[in-house]
């Protein structure tokens, strides 16, 4: 019942650009415009298509697909590049509208954000209105189309933004997300990828409805914690919050674009080990703790996905930090497309260490501690490359 009366309380949009590669290359050339256009390179290369136009889509391409397929399929299309630096100015610019109407925005990725208009709309008018002159702002500032899913909810939200596509809007209104789900496919549910989709249809499960007919237990017992999530979000129930991004939050970042691509996972992970060294070292060096942990990976399709681990107890251990994000990082990597960028952020940053510690094992801490103090003085005076983990020496 909380989580029933938290969802009609408020009010969320999902706001998703439409083909965004492709519309900013048709902003900055409009001759592109109505044309198949593809983003992702040269198509004799290795690469994967990052976009494509809905004119190329007709021919069957699609994000992810081969660059060698994607000619085969259309002679016409026109292959560019792309341009990381463009698609970032143009992503902020259409961040900057969307916190004219909410605090609390938060980017999911270059070309789509959750909106919070809750308690808003005093300000605004209406929520359908609002929605609206969001989706007309982006359209009249920027030059490009956007898709909006209206919801009580960020799951529901997520899901009504992809029906709407392209160019459209959708409002689910709080009580019938039931409805709205149950006749959806099953994949339709973020979370279920090609492969559980195919597990789940070789059991019978095939719409949103089906898998609401399972009873939590039998979830549970076949996907342990992700089945009782499975079982709440058959039935458009998420209670999670939409958090806005501090830009002015203090926090610790390091990053690094690859000199190559890379599906190599002991590679990228030992990448992510020097970059946690990295990071912790400062932390240190400044006195601090976090309790905050996010991997930020970008694609070769020049997608970008971050994922957020809070801990229970806040560090400058760069193993507890490292052991963190490299559980994010097992979650998150995909072989089907190489990475091209890999990051860590540590943040909710303190100057006390909040633990919660047995008794007797207070003096490991302190122990750490001397060995950190030790490493860093090292560092400090021979540099930082003098002393490395093992499995931060970058191997391919």
């Amino acid at each position: 019942m909380a989580l029933k009366k938290m969802n009609q309380l408020r009010n969320i949009l999902h706001v998703d650009m439409d083909a965004f590669f492709v519309s900013v290359e048709e902003v900055l050339d409009p001759s592109l415009c109505g044309k198949p256009v593809i983003v992702g390179g040269n198509p004799d290369g290795r690469g994967v298509v990052a976009a494509a136009s809905y004119a190329a889509r007709k021919y069957g391409i699609h994000s992810a697909m081969p660059l060698t397929r994607a000619r085969r399929l259309c002679q016409s299309a026109i292959f560019l590049r792309g341009s990381h630096r463009h698609y970032a100015e143009f992503s902020h610019r259409i961040f900057d509208v969307l916190r004219n109407y909410s605090p609390l925005v938060e980017p999911i990725s270059l070309d789509e954000a959750f909106v919070d208009l809750t308690g808003c709309l005093q300000l605004h008018g209406s929520l359908l209105d609002t929605a609206q002159h969001i989706h007309n702002g982006i359209r009249e500032q920027i030059g490009i189309n956007s898709s909006i899913g209206i919801a009580s909810n960020k799951l529901v939200a997520k899901i009504a933004s992809a029906e709407a596509k392209p160019n459209g809007m959708l409002w689910i209104v709080s009580g019938m997300e039931r409805k709205f789900l149950a006749p959806l496919r099953v994949e339709r549910i973020p979370g279920i990828g090609p492969k559980s989709a195919v597990e789940l249809k070789r059991m019978g499960i095939h719409t949103v409805a089906h898998l609401e007919e399972l009873p939590m237990e039998w979830l549970e017992k076949a996907y342990g914690k992700w089945g009782t999530t499975l079982y709440l979000k058959a039935r458009g129930v998420c209670e999670r919050p939409v958090i806005a991004e501090e830009e002015d939050s203090r926090s610790i970042s390091r990053e690094t674009t690859l000199e190559k691509d890379s599906a190599d996972p002991q590679f990228l992970k030992s990448v992510l080990s020097y970059l946690v060294e990295k990071a912790a070292s400062k932390l240190r060096r400044e006195n601090l703790y976090t309790c905050s942990v996010t991997l930020k990976l970008r694609y070769s399709d020049f997608k970008m996905v971050t994922r957020c681990h809070t801990l229970r107890e806040s560090t400058n251990d760069d193993g507890v930090i490292f052991h963190t994000i490299c559980n994010l990082f097992v979650k998150l990597f995909t072989r089907r497309i190489r990475v091209r960028l890999i990051g860590v952020s540590l943040s909710s940053l303190s100057r006390n260490r909040f633990q919660q510690t047995d008794l007797f094992e207070q003096a490991l801490p302190e122990r750490r501690d001397h060995l950190f103090q030790s490493i860093d003085r090292i560092r400090g005076k021979y540099g930082f490359h003098t002393i490395l983990k093992a499995r931060s020496i970058y191997t391919k």
